[in-house]
């Protein structure tokens, strides 16, 4: 069975060598064509394999006989056979008898079982009230469930479960003439956001004519709710600072803005947004200052003047991406979170340098985190009485707007004589010394 040996290769690679999923399937794929009418069915098997792989270890674990890569075999198998079903369970279960062996086959034999769709997979000792099952169920380990805690249990499952279905893409129209003709378009579906539309087609993308020629772009429709709630007149002027993860919030600035007013947009690192060079250059503007950010502490030397509206977008733990990357949390890094924390306590600490009097300034972070979100905010404040907290809100993937992230919006008052703050207390370490917060560490 060739679409399990080309899979279970390209599971390797994913776990022994942190090679992300999509980045493996073309390795392999673009190198040898033959192999491209397997595509679907491997991309299927693995896909199924990672979106369910802590309940698969879960089933393995007390399988001492077999070894890591006799597991990762078994689990592509019982992917098919419980979720991707494109194989008969007697054509897989051979598949796997003839690669680990008729004595280690028996020691899992008793999986390879027809399963009713809506069978509960997850072994009954396990209580389905507690985060556990939660974990089981959707794929989602339980260090995290426990920081999407801090907003309730029940938005804890909605999330999970949420982060668990089809992601479904949404485009933004760069050509806003076409809005009749993809309204009418029954693979597109109009959001509660203006020229933002949800993606229900078959044909990827990639393939779409207008996709290729940059009619259409894919954008987070928070993106666009943010930018249009606060935009600003001319001549005001708006500078944006962004991390390396993608955000859209570069482009959808441009699209709204055209030439109308004077753009700064500072990213850290200007060699990972090629798209938005391309972008800025297709439009033929002038008043774009794009430019390299990789200390958000220090770029006078960018940015001219004080700015009506700031919008504060760093690198966070951007879980809003755990539904377009079933193998997110396997290549998360939970020691890399403390740096994360500090960095952006320190972007927005840079960014609110710029902000004129009167003028706002927005943090948004597309994750579902406290730490992040609120209590940085909170710790901000704390040390700045010339900002005030005008609005502050955190949006989950199960509401309309159908992404995840947090953002708070802040006025600029007279300033007020203050001491400056050290930047080795912008992590605020008092706040993780409180024993009634825990952050799934």
């Amino acid at each position: 069975m060739k679409q399990l040996d080309i899979a279970s290769m390209i599971l390797n690679d994913i776990l022994d060598n942190h090679t992300p999923f999509p980045e493996a399937l073309r390795k392999v794929f673009q190198a040898s064509i033959e192999l491209r009418p397997l595509r679907g069915d491997v991309a299927g098997l693995i896909g199924c394999e990672l979106r369910h792989d802590i309940l698969f270890t879960r089933l393995l674990k007390d399988k001492e006989g077999l070894d890591e890569k006799d597991k990762r075999i078994v689990s592509l198998a019982l992917a098919n056979d419980y979720y991707f079903r494109h194989f008969g369970i007697e054509e897989v279960s051979n598949a796997v008898k003839g690669r680990i062996g008729e004595e280690k086959f028996d020691m899992v034999s008793s999986l390879f079982v027809e399963k009713d769709p809506k069978a509960d997979l997850i072994p009954a000792d396990v209580e389905r009230s507690s985060l556990t099952y939660l974990s089981l169920r959707y794929n989602v380990p339980e260090w995290a469930l426990k920081i999407f805690q801090h907003f309730g249990y029940s938005n804890t499952y909605k999330t999970a479960k949420k982060f668990a279905r089809p992601f479904v893409t949404s485009l933004r129209l760069e050509d806003e003439e076409l809005y009749d003709a993809y309204k009418q378009n029954p693979d597109f579906e109009e959001t509660k956001v203006p020229y933002i539309f949800s993606y229900k087609g078959k044909t990827p993308l990639r393939k779409l004519s207008d996709y290729k020629n940059g009619k259409i772009f894919e954008e987070r429709s928070g993106v666009k709710f943010l930018i249009d709630a606060y935009k600003v007149p001319d001549p005001c002027e708006v500078f944006l600072y962004t991390g390396m993860q993608k955000s859209g919030f570069e482009k959808e600035l441009i699209q709204s803005y055209g030439n109308s007013i004077g753009l700064n947009i500072g990213t850290k690192d200007i060699d990972s947004k090629v798209e938005v060079t391309k972008f800025i250059k297709e439009k033929g503007l002038s008043n774009v200052n794009f430019f390299d950010a990789k200390d958000p502490l220090s770029m006078e030397a960018s940015i001219s003047k004080q700015q009506d509206l700031v919008i504060c977008c760093p690198d966070s733990t951007n879980f809003d991406s755990v539904a377009t990357s079933p193998d997110f949390f396997l290549h998360f890094d939970k020691d890399s979170m403390d740096a994360i924390f500090l960095d952006e306590a320190t972007a927005l600490e840079g960014c609110s340098k710029y902000v004129e009097v009167g003028g706002k300034l927005i943090y948004v972070i597309f994750t579902l985190s406290k730490k992040e979100g609120k209590m940085t905010v909170a710790n901000f404040l704390r040390n700045h009485s010339d900002f005030a907290l005008l609005k502050e809100e955190q949006r989950f993937p199960f509401d309309e707007l159908g992404c995840t992230f947090y953002y708070a919006v802040m006025e600029k008052r007279e300033e007020e004589t203050s001491i400056p703050t050290p930047l080795s207390t912008l992590n605020n370490p008092d706040l993780t010394k409180n024993p009634s917060i825990s952050f799934g560490k």
